[in-house]
């Protein structure tokens, strides 16, 4: 009776289940977009946000400089540092700011730099700023004469900052002309963003010399966007949750009226209303497995075309089972709850009164 009762469901009320199917598979679709979307957003902004430097600084509270060993502790807790040692050369008679760095920890806090030439230096190589370049006449190429540490210009810097007047050289190189072992002028930071306060009390609180602070203007930017897009997508999902609701609600209730005739029959022959009511929630179940197929498979590639058009980068599917259980959770909640109040109709109907056919 039970598998009776779908199937005959199923052959002559195609259109009405179709129309339920479409609602749960557009809203299973956008719903594996959303969630998608919602689960990656805070990786996917960190990387985008990782372009403008750092989001914790250290500097010296007393003296000059700060103990290099603050890039292991960061290191150690989760974030990425860089060291920073700012000295002084001179090239030609002229006294020149000179930066030392670390070409490879300084990748993704220096991506904001414009660079023409390379940024990948070794010992015997140096980067100028632009202001420098211009007051020394330099080209990529060119051969620098600094005092104690004659390097070949490989990149011209551009970054609106300290950098454009400094002739930047290998982070060892700025400690043989200071003369300075295990120490820096600064420390960057770049820690995820959830972890930021607490990477920078705990470095706050191992190296007491140094002055360890977020940078508000990266690190609140970012965590009010990843709020206020997890905020959206939320309220999104929820709109249209709501509506798929009503739609399957309003398909099962035309579908119970149209089949008040069996119905009124089941219950005169002693069928329970909460049985009956099984039947149709069974179908609304097996319709809402069917449609969070369809719709995930079509959300997993919609997602990587808006993510690809959002945060750029490749088109890349990921499929995600956690999404999928969550989805598939989700679609049958929407299609019980909608089933449900369409079924509640199911006692209002009289077996008397069908069975007189009025």
């Amino acid at each position: 009776m039970f598998f009776r009762f779908i199937l005959r469901a199923l052959e002559y009320r195609k259109q009405r289940l179709l129309l339920a199917f479409a609602a749960l598979a557009v809203a299973a679709t956008l719903a594996t977009v959303l969630f998608g979307i919602y689960g990656s957003v805070e990786r996917r902004l960190s990387d985008q946000f990782s372009v403008y430097g750092a989001n914790i600084v250290a500097q010296p509270a007393r003296g000059n400089t700060v103990p290099s060993a603050i890039v292991d502790a960061a290191t150690k807790l989760g974030a990425e540092a860089a060291p920073f040692l700012v000295t002084s050369g001179r090239i030609a008679g002229q006294a020149v700011p000179v930066a030392g760095f670390v070409p490879a920890r300084t990748l993704r806090m220096t991506a904001y730099w414009h660079v023409q030439g390379t940024r990948d230096i070794q010992s015997g190589e140096c980067l100028a700023g632009e202001l420098v370049a211009d007051q020394l006449q330099l080209k990529v190429g060119s051969s620098v004469a600094l005092e104690g540490a004659s390097c070949i210009l490989k990149g011209i810097v551009s970054t609106g900052g300290p950098e454009d007047q400094e002739l930047l050289v290998p982070f060892e190189t700025a400690v043989g002309l200071s003369g300075l072992r295990d120490a820096a002028s600064f420390v960057e930071i770049l820690a995820p963003n959830q972890e930021i306060e607490s990477v920078r009390s705990a470095l706050a609180a191992a190296f007491p010399a140094a002055d360890v602070r977020t940078i508000r203007s990266v690190a609140g930017t970012a965590s009010n966007v990843v709020v206020k897009v997890r905020a959206t997508l939320f309220l999104v999902t929820l709109l249209i949750l709501g509506i798929t609701t009503l739609c399957v609600s309003s398909s099962f209730s035309e579908m119970v009226i149209e089949r008040g005739k069996e119905i009124g029959i089941m219950k005169a022959l002693g069928g329970a209303e909460r049985r009956i009511a099984t039947f149709f929630i069974s179908e609304s179940a097996a319709l809402a497995v069917a449609a969070t197929a369809v719709g995930y498979i079509a959300g997993v590639f919609a997602a990587a075309a808006i993510g690809r058009e959002i945060f750029g980068g490749a088109f890349h599917p990921e499929a995600n089972w956690a999404v999928l259980a969550v989805v598939a959770a989700v679609m049958l909640g929407v299609a019980a709850l909608a089933t449900a109040i369409a079924a509640s109709r199911i006692w209002g109907i009289q077996p008397a009164i069908i069975l007189r056919g009025e």
